[in-house]
């Protein structure tokens, strides 16, 4: 009789039952699954910004968005952020209209220019912050919070996410009283997860109170692995 010692139901009812059988020995085997979290503090944020103005004057418009883009720029240079990390996005023009009394009315020119800026110098958030809403900043979007060495942590939550699977076969091939044998198939079952956020904002610079306070907390890293193993009999 072929022994099958299942883990991770979830998992296998998720693959088509014509790959599960293509993909899977015709001898015994366990199919076991392994989970990894390494909870890390962030290093390094990613800003997106936003500078816009509406005109009917679509060049007074852009001239004032690129002069407020300029500033912004050279504020995060004085802050020590490289060029490198500051990408400025092209500007972007399309018309605007409101509905008043129950009618579009045109607006003007709506012209908006994207900048992403990379803080590699945590503490320094709060100062960069404050520089760009006085440079000019009309919103600030949401920050995505990084690593620095996020492919090292991947490598490591891997690792460990292998080392999870491993252990539940071993534990599986010991319960019912078989040896455990070679790796047959071993998968990365991909998915990010969720890196914190921060609430996106307009900014109104005359009723701002000081610089923003910000603890950056912790963010996941994450890794989930797939591995079927080939069981030898019992001695």
């Amino acid at each position: 009789m072929m022994l099958h010692i299942r883990h991770g139901i979830a998992l296998i009812m998720l693959i088509p039952a014509l790959a599960l059988a293509k993909a899977l020995p015709t001898v015994p085997y366990v199919q076991v699954s392994g989970h990894s979290t390494l909870s890390v503090v962030p290093d390094m944020a990613h800003i997106y910004l936003t500078i816009e103005k509406t005109d009917k004057d679509v060049a007074s418009a852009r001239a004032d968005v690129e002069r407020r883009a300029a500033q912004v720029i050279e504020a995060a240079k004085k802050l020590g952020i490289a060029a490198r990390d500051i990408k400025a996005m092209n500007i972007s023009v399309w018309p605007e209209y409101q509905w008043q009394n129950n009618n579009q009315v045109f607006m003007g020119q709506h012209v908006s220019r994207r900048i992403e800026v990379t803080l590699r110098d945590m503490p320094r958030y709060a100062d960069l912050v404050s520089a760009l809403i006085h440079a000019g900043v009309t919103n600030i979007g949401s920050t995505t919070l990084d690593r620095s060495d996020m492919p090292q942590l991947r490598q490591q939550a891997l690792t460990q996410a292998v080392d999870d699977a491993h252990g539940h076969a071993l534990a599986l091939a010991t319960a019912a009283k078989v040896g455990l044998g070679s790796v047959y198939s071993i998968t990365e079952n991909a998915g990010l997860a969720p890196r914190p956020l921060m609430m996106a904002a307009t900014v109104h610079p005359t009723t701002m109170q000081g610089a923003p306070e910000y603890e950056p907390g912790t963010i996941d890293v994450t890794a989930d692995v797939s591995i079927v193993y080939l069981l030898k009999p019992a001695r």
